[in-house]
């Protein structure tokens, strides 16, 4: 296997380890948590009209997490619900109110834009995940993308397909790369003189050490990628 080969290997392979990564990291935290959320930011779609006009149905924010005492009136945050109905879910409210408790700890009365009146509850520092620093608007093709991706389908399309395709084009550079030694070889039985033909046996031993030799090679592109990583 030549330099080159070996470099497009040890890249392809990192490709796939990251893509295995990533679609781990994915279903982890949308199983524990119900989201993505990662270095402090969190990425969530708007289902509801709560925050209309400011924030459309449909729309793409980013959330980043803030200690609940950084938190002033007008803010719009991100947070779990406490209503029993919607007990756990994620909702996106504009901060109304910032109350001192008695208790010395802090809480925020929130409402949505669209909505007549305040939540029926306060946003405390154990159910608040952040402050919305970022939103898109209506109709935004990243809004959607994400809408889709978001899909088992396109969950599919994006991260698991990838990482099939990465995986099939190692192995074919491995068996390209056998292909090519078994040529050679054969290629040096056909020059050879009948009286000096290798026999049966030895052509499988020569087989067997070429497969070693390439099976190591590949091992020692992963175990470099892993390094370089």
């Amino acid at each position: 296997m030549n330099r080159k080969d070996k470099v497009i290997n040890a890249a392809a392979t990192v490709l796939l380890v990251t893509a295995v990564v990533l679609c781990i990291t994915v279903i982890a935290q949308t199983l524990s948590k119900g989201y993505v959320s990662m270095f402090g930011t969190s990425l969530f779609r708007v289902v509801t009209g709560s925050m209309e006009p400011t924030i459309p149905t449909g729309a793409l924010l980013i959330s980043r997490e803030v200690d609940i005492d950084e938190v002033e009136k007008g803010d719009i945050i991100c947070f779990r619900s406490m209503e029993s109905n919607m007990l756990g879910q994620v909702i996106t409210h504009r901060v109304v109110d910032v109350i001192e408790g008695k208790d010395g700890e802090t809480y925020l009365e929130t409402r949505g834009d669209a909505n007549p009146a305040s939540d029926g509850y306060y946003v405390m520092s154990d159910n608040l995940i952040g402050e919305v620093s970022a939103y898109t608007k209506e109709g935004n093709l990243l809004a959607k993308i994400y809408s889709v991706v978001t899909t088992p389908l396109g969950f599919l399309s994006c991260i698991v397909f990838p990482i099939l395709l990465v995986a099939g084009f190692i192995m074919r550079g491995s068996v390209n790369v056998i292909r090519k030694e078994l040529d050679v070889i054969s290629q040096g039985i056909q020059a050879t003189p009948v009286e000096h033909a290798i026999t049966p046996e030895e052509y499988e031993q020569m087989v067997e050490r070429l497969r070693k030799e390439v099976l190591e090679e590949v091992k020692q592109s992963v175990e470099q990628a892993g390094e370089e990583r």
